[in-house]
C-alpha cells in the first residue's frame, strides 16, 4: 500500500463525470438523449450549447429549450485485500439533470443564453462502502496501534456539478456561413462524505465513529466559438471550440476525525478544452443523417500529480491522456407532427497510463473508460408553439475489465464493471 498517504491527501479532490469524458459532458440536453448526434443540428434551441453558430438560422421571435435527464448507473469494483474477493456497488440514481437554454433570433442576428451542467452531473454512493474506504480503514486501524481490530460500517457519498451558464452571440452572413462567440461561467461544487467505525477492541474500547465531510468550489470563466457552414440546401458542416476553464477547488472542511484534510486547501481540476465537428446531410424532407466528433484536449489540463507503478510524480492528466467521442443519429420525420431518432456513441479513453490514472480518488467507483450508448426516441409537435421530446439511452462498459490498483500494491488487481440507463424529457417552446 505504497501510495495510500498519497491517495488518502488527496481525498477532497473528487471529481468524475457521470456521462462521455473523465469532467466534460457531452449529454447536456433531453434532445441528445433522443438522438446523440446535435453539433450540426439546427431546428431545436439545444444549439445553444451544440451548434451556436446556427441560432443565427432560427426564425424570427423567442425560442426556449427546457428539459431533464435521469441518469440510473450501476458502477462495481470488485477486489482482494488479502480477505477474499469483495465487490462493492453504487446505490441510488441520479433523478435530476436539468437544462434551459433561450435564443432570439432577429433577421440574421441572435443573442443566446442558457443555464446547464456542463461537468460532473452525478452522485456517488456506496452505502456499504468501497475500495478507498476499505484503505482508510486499514490506515485508520494501523494509526490506532492495536486499539481495535476492524473498521466496519463504511459509506461513501460524493457529488460533482459545474452549474454553467452561458450567454452570446450569432451572425449568418450569408445563407452559406454562420459564425458566433459567447462566454461561460462555470461554478464548480464538489461533495465528499464518507465514514467507518472502529470496532472489536481487544482491550473493550468502546466503538469509534470516524468521518469525513469536506466542500469544494471553484468558479471559472471560458469562451466559446462556432462555425457553420452550408455548402448546399441538403449538407451542414459545423465546428466549435470550447477553451480551457481553469478550475482551482479550494476545500471547506467540515468534519475530518481522520486528519487527512486541510481547511483552505487548493487542489487544480481544470475542465479541458473541447474541439467539436459536426456534419449533417438531409436526404429528402423525412429523413436526415448527422455525424458528431469531439476531442477532448485533457493532457492540457492541470489536475495536479500522481505517482506511477515506479513510483515517480507524474501529472495526472497526462497519464489520462486525451479523449474522443464519436456519435451519429439519424432522424425520420414520420409525418407533420412526429420525429423519431436513433443513434449511438462510442467514446475512446486515450489513456496514457490507466494504472496511474486509477490511482486518483473515485475512479474505481465511478469506472472511467471506454463505454458505447444506445439511443432512441422522439418529439411531437403539440402546437406551432409546444413541442414535445422525450428520450431513452443505454451505456455499456466492456465486462470484467482489470486495471491494477497501485494504491494497494503492484500486481493487486482490481475488476471494474458499469451500465448506465438514462431517460430524459424536455419542451421545445417558440414565440
Amino acid at each position: 500500500m505504497k501510495n495510500l498517504i498519497l491517495l488518502v491527501s488527496i481525498f477532497s479532490c473528487f471529481c468524475f463525470s457521470a456521462l462521455a469524458q473523465m469532467d466534460n459532458l457531452i449529454n447536456l440536453s433531453a434532445n441528445w438523449i433522443a438522438s446523440p448526434a446535435r453539433n450540426a443540428a439546427t431546428e431545436v434551441t439545444d444549439i445553444v450549447v451544440y451548434n451556436p453558430a446556427a441560432t443565427a438560422s432560427l426564425s424570427n421571435g423567442i425560442h426556449i429549450n427546457i428539459g431533464n435527464q435521469s441518469l440510473f448507473r450501476t458502477p462495481t469494483h470488485t477486489y482482494d485485500l488479502g480477505a477474499g474477493p469483495k465487490t462493492c456497488g453504487q446505490s441510488g440514481s441520479d433523478p435530476f439533470l436539468p437544462n434551459i437554454y433561450a435564443a432570439f433570433a432577429k433577421n440574421n442576428w441572435s443573442l443566446f443564453t442558457g443555464i446547464f451542467i456542463s461537468g460532473g452531473g452525478a452522485a456517488l454512493n456506496y452505502p456499504e462502502g468501497s475500495l478507498i474506504t476499505d484503505l482508510i480503514g486499514y490506515q485508520s486501524l494501523m494509526s490506532a496501534q492495536g486499539a481495535y481490530s476492524e473498521a466496519g460500517k463504511q459509506y461513501l457519498k460524493a457529488s460533482s456539478y459545474y452549474l454553467t451558464s452561458t450567454i452570446g452571440a450569432s451572425y449568418k452572413f450569408n445563407e452559406v456561413i454562420a459564425a458566433s462567440i459567447g462566454l461561460r461561467y462555470l461554478n464548480g461544487m464538489n461533495k465528499t462524505e464518507a465514514g467507518m467505525t472502529l470496532t472489536a477492541s481487544p482491550i473493550d474500547l468502546p466503538d469509534m465513529p470516524l468521518t469525513l465531510e469536506t466542500e469544494e468550489k471553484a468558479n471559472a470563466i471560458n469562451a466559446v466559438i462556432g462555425i457553420a457552414v452550408h455548402p448546399t440546401s441538403q449538407m451542414g458542416i459545423t465546428l466549435r471550440y470550447e477553451s480551457k476553464a481553469k478550475l482551482d477547488f479550494k476545500t471547506k472542511l467540515i468534519k475530518d476525525d481522520f486528519g487527512f484534510v486541510t481547511d483552505g486547501s487548493k487542489s487544480p481540476r481544470d475542465l479541458p478544452s473541447v474541439l467539436a465537428f459536426g456534419v449533417s446531410f438531409k436526404f429528402n424532407d423525412k429523413l436526415t443523417f448527422l455525424n458528431d466528433i469531439n476531442y477532448y484536449f485533457q493532457e492540457n489540463a492541470d489536475w495536479g500529480k500522481t505517482s506511477n507503478a515506479n513510483g515517480e510524480e507524474v501529472s495526472l492528466s497526462k497519464a489520462a491522456g486525451n479523449a474522443l467521442s464519436y456519435c451519429w443519429a439519424i432522424d425520420y420525420q414520420l409525418n407533420e407532427k412526429l420525429l423519431a431518432s436513433v443513434g449511438f456513441g462510442l467514446t475512446d479513453y486515450l489513456y496514457n497510463d490507466i494504472e496511474a490514472y486509477y490511482s486518483h480518488i473515485g475512479v474505481f467507483e465511478t469506472v472511467q473508460n471506454d463505454n458505447v450508448n444506445l439511443n432512441l426516441g422522439g418529439s411531437y409537435k403539440l402546437s406551432n408553439m409546444l413541442t414535445m421530446t422525450a428520450g431513452f439511452m443505454h451505456t455499456y462498459w466492456a465486462k470484467d475489465t482489470k486495471v491494477e490498483a497501485l494504491m494497494i500494491s503492484p500486481g493487486n488487481i482490481v475488476t471494474i464493471n458499469n451500465a448506465m440507463n438514462a431517460v430524459a424529457v424536455g419542451a421545445e417552446i417558440k414565440f
